[in-house]
């Protein structure tokens, strides 16, 4: 489908761009920023009780550690992983010296106390990541693309039934065997 494809073109465009950003290239970082920080802000408000003014402070903080870091990325990953990888680290330890802000419940929904990982434990987690996009590919074309505006463009129902031009129900359905389907593939690696 012409979606799929332009989620691929975004994938490999984004990690041009983390090249040129690596390199110093300011206007590839502006390009990257105005891309990344709407869905950025979005995320962050979410754990911020809908704090947009923080939220923006935190995605721009993250935004800035991918510019000084832009030569770390190995291309393991999506790019839009890693930099939500990025953002949601910020996130947790800006929480952790903040805990007033969250209820008690919520926070213990975070897990907070367990995010600090060793070098090896990120290794294996990028490593995991890379197979589970794998597996992703072999999905077929429109469960692919359902995964693909959900988890790394962060879509709702409603978007991708009006993106998709298909219906809200269709958009369950069909996340619902690419999950299942995505599950049994994971399982038969015994992950």
């Amino acid at each position: 489908m012409e979606n799929s494809k332009q989620l691929e073109e975004v994938g490999c465009a984004d990690t041009i761009l983390l090249k040129k950003i690596a390199d110093g290239d300011r206007n590839a970082f502006t390009e990257l920023y105005k891309s990344y920080q709407p869905r950025l802000i979005k995320f962050c408000s979410r754990m911020l009780k809908n704090d947009v003014a923080l939220a923006a402070d935190m995605a721009d903080e993250a935004l800035i550690e991918v510019w000084k870091s832009a030569g770390s990325f190995s291309g393991l990953s999506l790019p839009s992983t890693w930099i939500h990888s990025i953002a949601r680290y910020r996130m947790i330890g800006y929480l952790r010296k903040n805990k007033e802000i969250l209820q008690d419940d919520d926070y213990e929904q975070l897990n907070l106390e367990d995010t600090d990982l060793l070098p090896d434990e990120e290794i294996m987690i990028s490593e995991r990541d890379q197979k589970i996009v794998e597996d992703i590919g072999k999905l077929s074309k429109k469960h692919k693309e359902v995964i693909e505006l959900v988890y790394f463009r962060e879509l709702s129902i409603n978007e991708i039934s009006k993106m998709l031009d298909i219906s809200e129900n269709t958009v369950k359905t069909r996340m619902f065997y690419a999950r299942k389907h995505l599950k049994s593939l994971l399982e038969s690696k015994g992950e």
